[in-house]
C-alpha cells in the first residue's frame, strides 16, 4: 500500500512539472504580449541631404569641370543611439506594420533626494496594422550622470512618478493605422542628468530603441512619412 501511495505522488510530481513546462513558456509570451505588439524590425533615421545643383562657371563651349560626388545621406541606426526630436522609423514603408517614434520634452527637476525626470513619447502608426503598446512598461531610462560620474542601470517609469508629475488617465488604446499619439512619462532617478532613454520594441530588450538626451548635431530635418 505505502509503495503504491509512493508511486501515485511520483506521478503527480511528474505530471505537474511536464504542465509547468508546457504552461511557463505560453505565460512568458502573454507577459509579453501584455505589453504590446513584438517588433522584430530595427529602427532607423535618415536625415534629407541637399543635393548640390551643378551651376555653369566657365565660358560657352569649355569642357565642363567634374562635380564633386553626391553627398551620403546621414543616417543613424542600432546600436547608435538616436536624438531627441529625430523622427526615428521602424518598418519598411510597404510593411504592414510602420512606425514613426519621435522623443520630445525632456525635463528634470528636483524632487526630494532625487529627480523627477518626464518626457513625451510621440508614435504615428503608418501601416496598415494596428499597433499596440504600453510605453509606460516599455520605455526606460539606462545612463545617468551624478556627481560620482556615469551611471548604466535601469530607471523604471512608474506610475508614482507619473501621478506626482500630474499625469492621469494616460489613454493606452491600440494605435490603428493612420493614428498618432503622444504618451507622457515619468521616472525617478538620483540626482543628476539623464543621458539614455530606451524603448523596447520586442517587449525583452533584444531589438530596442535608445536616444540620447541631446538635439541633433548633424540634422535637424527630417525624410517624408
Amino acid at each position: 500500500m505505502s509503495n503504491e501511495l509512493n508511486f501515485e505522488r511520483v506521478r503527480r510530481e511528474m505530471l505537474l512539472r511536464s504542465i509547468y513546462l508546457l504552461v511557463a513558456p505560453v505565460m512568458l509570451l502573454f507577459a509579453v504580449l501584455a505589453c504590446g505588439t513584438i517588433i522584430t524590425d530595427t529602427a532607423s533615421y535618415m536625415c534629407p541631404t541637399n543635393v548640390p545643383q551643378a551651376t555653369a562657371t566657365t565660358l560657352a563651349g569649355t569642357p565642363m569641370p567634374t562635380l564633386p560626388p553626391l553627398p551620403t545621406p546621414y543616417s543613424i541606426s542600432p546600436p547608435q543611439d538616436f536624438y531627441v526630436g529625430d523622427a526615428v522609423f521602424v518598418g519598411q514603408s510597404s510593411a504592414p506594420l510602420r512606425l514613426r517614434f519621435r522623443l520630445q520634452n525632456v525635463q528634470s527637476q528636483p524632487a526630494g533626494s532625487r529627480n523627477l525626470v518626464t518626457w513625451r513619447l510621440e508614435i504615428r502608426n503608418l501601416g496598415s496594422a494596428t499597433y499596440e503598446t504600453i510605453p509606460v512598461a516599455l520605455m526606460v531610462i539606462t545612463r545617468i550622470t551624478t556627481a560620482s560620474g556615469e551611471q548604466t542601470g535601469t530607471w523604471q517609469t512608474s506610475e508614482v512618478a507619473m501621478e506626482a508629475a500630474g499625469f492621469a488617465g494616460e489613454n493606452y488604446d491600440p494605435l490603428t493605422p493612420g493614428s498618432t499619439h503622444t504618451y507622457r512619462l515619468a521616472a525617478y532617478i538620483p540626482v543628476g542628468s539623464v543621458n539614455q532613454f530606451t524603448y523596447l520594441l520586442d517587449g525583452e530588450g533584444g531589438n530596442r530603441i535608445t536616444w540620447v538626451n541631446a538635439a541633433n548635431p548633424y540634422c535637424s530635418g527630417d525624410v517624408a512619412d
